[in-house]
């Protein structure tokens, strides 16, 4: 049986296990991405940054950013502070992006948008 770690700020593990940050998921995400890694048989860090209190730990999102091997970032779901950071969030390669606005600015910075999860294990819906 599997193990996923449920990682949330201010603490990180350091170990060899296949990393996923999402940054303010959906419930519906949530579910999808529950669904999708329930079906996995290998160990799995999610980590999660969705902050109900006003004061953010960015330090720790950037470095999370940068130390997982997929970072989901459901930027309409974001709270405005976290927008703020949007553009350096998407121009990361690891960085997989969902959005409902019709012309995002982000289409400049990274191709890796999704509309849905199945990318986790198809790989054929990044835009």
């Amino acid at each position: 049986m599997p193990r996923i770690n449920l990682i949330t700020p201010p603490d990180k593990l350091h170990n060899n296990c296949y990393s996923i940050l999402l940054i303010y998921p959906s419930e519906p995400l949530k579910d999808d991405f529950q669904r999708i890694i329930s079906e996995w048989d290998s160990d799995l860090n999610v980590y999660i940054y969705q902050l109900q209190e006003t004061e953010h730990n960015f330090d720790w999102l950037l470095s999370v950013c940068k130390m997982s091997d997929v970072v989901i970032f459901d930027i309409d779901n974001s709270d405005t502070e976290v927008r703020k950071l949007a553009s350096y969030i998407v121009a990361n390669s690891n960085t997989y992006w969902l959005t409902n606005e019709a012309q995002p600015v982000y289409t400049m910075l990274s191709v890796n948008r999704i509309y849905n999860l199945s990318f986790l294990n198809q790989g054929d819906q990044v835009e």
